[in-house]
This record gives C-alpha cells, sequence and structure tokens, in this order.
C-alpha cells in the first residue's frame, strides 16, 4: 500500500520538474541579460557608420591593403566627426553610470527582491536606448550623458539577477543555471552586433534604426518578465509543493525570513580576502571583455577592412563560441563537483585561469597573423572563447560566499570588476590614434597583463567557503569545497 502512494507523486515530481519555476526563472533571467548587453554593445557598431572617416589617406605600412580613404567616403550619411579619443569617451560613459548604479543596484535587490530591481533596469535602458539618436544628434556631451544614464539602469542588473538565482538555484545546478543565465550577455552581444551590421547593411546606413529595435524589445521583454517572474518561491503564486519542497531542503545557506538578517555587512565584506579575490579577478575578466565588446568591430573596420555587414558577423563570432563553451562549461563543472572529481574551489580556480589567459593568447596571436582574415577571425574567436570557463567559475563565486547577501556582495564585484569599463575605451583611443596594427598590437599586450595580473590575486585569496557574515548569528556551516 506503501509503494502504491509513492508512485502517483514520484510520477508528478517528474512533471513538476519539467515545468519548475526556476527554469522559466532562468530563461527569463538569460532573454534579459541578453537584452541588456544588446543594448549596451549596439554602439560599438553602430558608432563605426556614426562617424565620418577622419583618418589620414596613407595606408597603413604593416596593416592590410584597402581601398585608399578620404573623409567619410565610407559612408555619406556619417553625421559626426567625433576623434578616436572622443570615441572611446563615449563607449566608455556607460560604464560610469554603471559602476556608481551596482551599491545601490545591490542594496536595492537585497530590499526589495531581484525581480523588482532587475526589470526596472532593463526597462530604463530600453527608454535611453530608444533616445540615444536623438542626443547624438543635440551633441556628443548629451551622447555621453545618455550613456552614462544607460550604465546607471544596467548597473543594478547583475547585483539583482544573483541576488534572484541565489533564491532560486540549489547549490547542485548553481553552477549550469548560472552559466546559463549570464551567458545571456554573449547572446546579446551576437545577436546585436550581427543584426546591427545587416541592418545597416540592408538600410543603407540608417543607423539609428539599430537603437529602435533593440529599445523596442527590450520594452516587450519587461512585460513578460512582470508576468512570469518573482523574487523568491516563497513569493511564486503557482509554484507546486514540490519544487517549493524541494528547493527549501537544497538551497543551502538562505536565510528564508529576510527580516532577521542583519543590515549589509559591508565592513566585513571589505575585510574579506575572498570578497577582495572576486572583486580583483573580475577586473581580469571586465578587461577583456568590455575590450572586445566595445573596440573588435573598429578592429575589423579599421585594420583587418571588413565591410560594414562583414564587421558585425565576425565580431560578433567569438561570443558566439563563448556562449556554447559557457553552457558546457555549466554541465561539466556540476558533474566533476557531484562526482568528486574536483572540489568547488578547484574548478572556480582552474575555469578562472582558463577563462583568462585564453582571450590573452588568442588576442596576441590574432595581431601576429598577419592580414589573413581566416586565420585572425578563427584565432580571436578561439581565444575568446575559452571566457566562457569564466560564468561557471568566477560569476558564480559570489552565491558560494554569500547566498544571503549575493546581491550586495555582487554588487561590489561587478563595480570594482566596471572601472575596467571606464579605463579601458579611453585608453585605447589614446593608444590608437591611427588605428595601425602595432598600436592594436601594443593594446592586446597591455590588456594581457592586466589580465594575468588580476587572475594571479584572484587565485590566491579565492575561497568557495560560505563565509562568517552570511548569517545574521555565528554558523559552523562552510562548503567542503571551500577548504
Amino acid at each position: 500500500m506503501e509503494s502504491k502512494n509513492r508512485r502517483p507523486s514520484e510520477s508528478r515530481s517528474i512533471i513538476d520538474s519539467a515545468c519548475s519555476k526556476r527554469y522559466v526563472i532562468a530563461i527569463m533571467g538569460f532573454i534579459g541579460i541578453a537584452n541588456a548587453y544588446a543594448m549596451r554593445s549596439v554602439l560599438s557598431v553602430a558608432i563605426t557608420e556614426m562617424v565620418e572617416d577622419i583618418h589620414r589617406t596613407a595606408i597603413d605600412p604593416n596593416g592590410c591593403p584597402g581601398p585608399l580613404k578620404t573623409a567619410n567616403t565610407t559612408n555619406p550619411n556619417a553625421e559626426f566627426d567625433w576623434s578616436e579619443t572622443l570615441q572611446g569617451h563615449i563607449l566608455g560613459a556607460f560604464y560610469y553610470g554603471y559602476v556608481f548604479a551596482q551599491i545601490p543596484g545591490g542594496i536595492l535587490a537585497q530590499k526589495y527582491g531581484g525581480k523588482h530591481v532587475f526589470g526596472v533596469g532593463i526597462f530604463l535602458t530600453a527608454v535611453l536606448t530608444l533616445l540615444t539618436p536623438i542626443a547624438a544628434r543635440i551633441g556628443p556631451a548629451y551622447m555621453i550623458g545618455v550613456r552614462v544614464l544607460e550604465g546607471i539602469g544596467e548597473g543594478p542588473t547583475i547585483p539583482a539577477m544573483n541576488a534572484l538565482l541565489a533564491q532560486w538555484v540549489p547549490i547542485g545546478e548553481r553552477s549550469r543555471i548560472g552559466s546559463f543565465v549570464f551567458a545571456g550577455n554573449m547572446i546579446g552581444t551576437i545577436v546585436a552586433q550581427s543584426s546591427a551590421g545587416y541592418l545597416l547593411k540592408i538600410t543603407d546606413d540608417n543607423w539609428p534604426l539599430v537603437f529602435y529595435v533593440c529599445g523596442v524589445v527590450g520594452l516587450i521583454w519587461y512585460v513578460f518578465w512582470n508576468l512570469l517572474v518573482y523574487s523568491s518561491p516563497n513569493e511564486h503564486p503557482t509554484i507546486t509543493d514540490y519544487e517549493l519542497a524541494y528547493l527549501e531542503r537544497n538551497l543551502k545557506g538562505v536565510n528564508k525570513n529576510k527580516n532577521t538578517l542583519k543590515s549589509t555587512p559591508w565592513m566585513s565584506m571589505l575585510s574579506s580576502g575572498p570578497m577582495w579575490g572576486l572583486m580583483i579577478g573580475q577586473i581580469a575578466h571586465d578587461w577583456a571583455l568590455f575590450m572586445i565588446n566595445a573596440d573588435l568591430p573598429k578592429y575589423m573596420k579599421s585594420v583587418m577592412k571588413f565591410s560594414i555587414a562583414e564587421t558585425g558577423v565576425w565580431s560578433s563570432m567569438p561570443h558566439v563560441l563563448m556562449w556554447v563553451f559557457a553552457i558546457l562549461t555549466g554541465w561539466l563543472s556540476d558533474y566533476l563537483i557531484s562526482n568528486g572529481k574536483l572540489g568547488i574551489l578547484q574548478q572556480r580556480r582552474l575555469f578562472s585561469t582558463i577563462a583568462c589567459i585564453g582571450p590573452m593568447l588568442g588576442t596576441l596571436a590574432a595581431s601576429y597573423a598577419g592580414c589573413d582574415k581566416i586565420k585572425v577571425v578563427v584565432l580571436f574567436t578561439v581565444g575568446m572563447a575559452t571566457m566562457g570557463f569564466f560564468y561557471s567559475s568566477m560569476k558564480v563565486n559570489v552565491m558560494d560566499l554569500s547566498p544571503n547577501y549575493a546581491g550586495p556582495a555582487m554588487a561590489m564585484v561587478n563595480g570594482v570588476g566596471a572601472v575596467a569599463g571606464i579605463v579601458s575605451p579611453p585608453l585605447i583611443g589614446y593608444l590608437i590614434p591611427n588605428n595601425t596594427l602595432l598600436e592594436w598590437r601594443n593594446v592586446f599586450w597591455i590588456s594581457g597583463g592586466v589580465v594575468i595580473v588580476a587572475n594571479s590575486i584572484y587565485l590566491v585569496l579565492a575561497s568557495a567557503s560560505i563565509q562568517w557574515w552570511n548569517d545574521p548569528v555565528p554558523t559552523s556551516e562552510t562548503d567542503d569545497g571551500g577548504v
């Protein structure tokens, strides 16, 4: 009789698993992150057609052959004469707002839940994306202002998503679900860059259209987000009893009663070695990623002499393979940890190192590959693909340290890492006044040095143990993988 009663429950659990609300959260989060990065990165392709080509007409002796250019021959509809340095400031302006909004975003996510903070951030960014063409035409100062405000809109999104996942994702699924969600940044970049190049080609360089498309897609997503997503399992009106019980058993280190949590332990976080390791390690990732997101289209067009359509497609290729690697390594990470092949800390360290060394070697090798377009694209693509290892390692490491304060903790980590986005675009603009191959090679050497140093510090300070400041009262609960 007992076995008969068990079978319906087991059958129901299989159906419930297939319809799990945490997977709905993951899918909507993935699309939301993709939207965020699409709106952020579409400018990097559009700006190549917005701005007149004001470089000297002489051919770079070390660069690739291309047509002799005079001002504005590449696009008769280009409206702006912004210098490389000014373009660098415009591309980097986003990160001033992005860094500024990290801590407030983490606090708001902790207080009001990840759903609303994440959703409103994407909504505001979508509205500002629609306003970008108007701002650009008024003047570069207004363009910079809109980009700063976009950064403020997107700044809370990663801390809010981290807080949301900490409430919904069991530790045994953390690597693969976390990798899937955060890998949305690659899909967003792929779609934005490839579709922007295609739209510019078929519309005779009608660059405002790319901003309108991205903005409208973001607004449509926001409607579905509000209908389908909730900040915690206990708030979800249609979650099954089976999934709710499963999450209560397996959400390690999460305090279900947020009213008992003390105020955010900022000073404890700042005195935590593992937190400093994560913050500095994030710089390694962000420096490489922001450089590729913001400047690879310019390299492809100015040095390799790709057309605008080719620039959009080939600039997005590294992100395609990076996304594949992120998903595969998420599953691989959970397999290795669950089967005792690697401890959690070992996996975090190993995969984060691969994610740093691979892009450095790939970009450097591409700069020495001459004008063989296929070889250059392959080297960039394979090198940047290894960055996919980051999402199942360092990106989810914050949840290892503090599930209760994952939002504020991620705000600190993401905020420090995003400083790279402030520094790198203007610095690169300063280092490439003529967009020559040798200038770009120097950029890749400098970037490689930054990445190696930052990741080395992470390796020394990293941990996968739940930190003492995670709970309202001291806890002896730690994760064996952090020992």
